[in-house]
């Protein structure tokens, strides 16, 4: 079996991510295989691809970076090769992304080639995040984020959640198939799931939704993610629905960043 290792969150992401952190994930089959997981924001100089590969079930906590790959966005006949900061880490600053354009990716190592692409939906506005006493616990808090969703197209969304600013492992998705157009109320959920004590949720703590509008096929990711994540029947987990292709696991996402921080009281 084998687990997917993954910057999340990626800063994360904003990807992204500025960490390296491991989704619980157990694979179909025992064939490593390489992982890549791309963001590119509406915030300027935010477009990093995290390239790696799978390691056994029972291995370290490490992030088993790839190094020397050739990592590639390309939109509008202008294409941007990115730098290896660190080893399996590729970014750069001279793309921002914008909504309604969409953007390519390639990814060439050890003469194998993966792509994908993305369009960034246009930002759906993010109105509020706010925590009721009574929703508060040391160890699940369950505080409420407001948006309005924009009827005539379908809208897709991903909330990162943080504690004082670092990512949590919990995230959410949504789709409008029932809210074209509503205002939208539902609940996120920050808990602690270990039994380390040092790590419950206390007065002062600082909570951060990170709100992204994503495309279809990004929302299909992280939805069978969760899915895969939460499995619970003793039954083997089936792979998320990647958009990367060229038998990669991972995703690619052209997607747009807002943020709302409250503190517990």
């Amino acid at each position: 079996m084998k687990i997917i290792y993954r910057t999340i969150l990626f800063s994360m992401i904003a990807f992204l991510w500025s960490c390296e952190d491991a989704i619980d994930l157990k694979l179909k089959d025992n064939t490593p295989k390489y992982v890549i997981e791309g963001t590119i924001t509406n915030e300027p100089g935010v477009c990093k691809v995290n390239v790696s590969k799978t390691k056994n079930f029972g291995d370290d906590n490490q992030f088993n970076g790839v190094g020397g790959a050739l990592v590639k966005i390309e939109n509008n006949g202008t294409t941007i090769l990115l730098s290896e900061t660190s080893k399996g880490v590729y970014e750069t600053d001279r793309i921002n992304g914008t909504p309604g354009q969409t953007y390519h990716l390639t990814v060439t190592t050890d003469n194998e080639t993966f792509t994908s692409s993305s369009t960034m939906p246009e930002p759906v506005p993010f109105l509020d995040f706010t925590l009721k006493t009574a929703d508060y616990d040391t160890l699940r808090t369950t505080p409420m984020v407001k948006f309005k969703d924009i009827s005539g197209i379908k809208n897709y969304y991903w909330f990162q959640q943080y504690i004082n600013d670092k990512i949590q492992r919990q995230y959410k998705v949504f789709n409008d198939e029932f809210t074209t157009g509503q205002e939208v109320n539902d609940y996120l959920v920050f808990e602690n799931t270990t039994k380390d004590r040092s790590k419950n949720i206390v007065k002062g703590d600082r909570l951060t939704a990170e709100m992204h509008c994503i495309d279809a096929a990004v929302y299909l990711y992280m939805f069978s993610l969760s899915n895969a994540n939460g499995s619970s029947d003793g039954a083997a987990p089936a792979n998320p629905v990647t958009n990367i292709a060229g038998g990669a696991i991972g995703y690619f996402s052209a997607h747009t960043v807002q943020r709302k921080t409250i503190v517990i009281p």
